[in-house]
């Protein structure tokens, strides 16, 4: 019975969609990732300015700082946001406001994402500096990617359209890692 029933849950999450999180939720993650900034700003005594809060990422990425030329924001995944709420708040936040504040002190040597600079400050937030998070995905809307069957002497591959384009154009050509032959695609 405790196996049919695990069974029936593993099923009825799979065809259950988790729904993104609420207004209120997206005004407690915004209230909360400025108040990060102004607690980054008290720590190092400089002062950091707001930058814009999207929830507009997908996928197995809870939350994601960009940085392009000199137009800084923070990206969320408000699915993973509603299925894993309190780990976000505890970790996602803070880890992604200290790649934007790791940016602001460090802006023009070479610092590695999650290097000293940015560990040190996860640390100076008071939060455990961890690298990634493993999610499960059920019910959380991530993007396929379509695949293209290829083959060498030992087995088949599944190469992404991009890589299937490179090679149909003539710009990359990519070989077996165990037979070491040229990989061909499959009609």
């Amino acid at each position: 019975m405790i196996l049919y029933n695990r069974m029936m849950h593993s099923i009825a999450t799979k065809t259950d969609s988790i729904a993104p999180i609420s207004d209120k939720q997206i005004a407690k993650v915004q209230e909360l990732t400025l108040n990060y900034i102004t607690c980054a700003s008290q720590i190092y005594s400089k002062s950091f300015a707001a930058i814009p809060i999207r929830f507009d990422l997908r996928g197995k990425c809870a939350g994601m700082y960009r940085r392009n030329g000199r137009e800084r924001l923070i990206r969320f995944n408000p699915w993973l946001f509603a299925k894993y709420y309190k780990h976000s708040i505890e970790q996602t936040i803070p880890h992604e406001v200290a790649h934007y504040i790791t940016d602001c002190l460090w802006t023009f040597r070479k610092v590695k994402p999650h290097g000293k600079e940015w560990k040190s400050v996860m640390q100076a937030f008071g939060v455990e500096p961890k690298v990634t998070g493993d999610f499960d995905l059920t019910g959380i809307p991530v993007k396929q990617y379509q695949r293209v069957a290829y083959s060498c002497g030992c087995k088949i591959h599944q190469l992404s359209l991009i890589r299937h384009r490179r090679v149909q154009s003539g710009q990359s050509e990519y070989r077996c890692r165990d037979c070491q032959q040229l990989l061909k695609a499959t009609s």
